[in-house]
């Protein structure tokens, strides 16, 4: 984010038009359970690709999800 970045909060909101206000309430929300979950799974495909030494495209890595974890996922 450009505020990480060490633009001024108030410069970035004009950039994206957003209210500073609204930046720093969204900082302070809770992760929702969508985001967790995908933080999740991408921790875990990172992980069954590494277990794998890299050679597991998306197709076996789905399957090792929907197959070998019993894991519901998409593509």
């Amino acid at each position: 984010m450009m505020a990480a970045e060490g633009l001024p909060v108030e410069v970035a909101c004009q950039v994206w038009s957003a209210g500073a206000s609204g930046f720093y309430a969204w900082r302070i929300r809770p992760m929702s359970k969508r985001t967790i979950r995908h933080a999740w799974l991408t921790n875990t495909i990172r992980q069954v690709h590494a277990d794998f030494r890299g050679m597991y495209g998306y197709r076996r890595v789905h399957a090792e999800f929907t197959m070998g974890n019993g894991t519901a996922i998409g593509k």
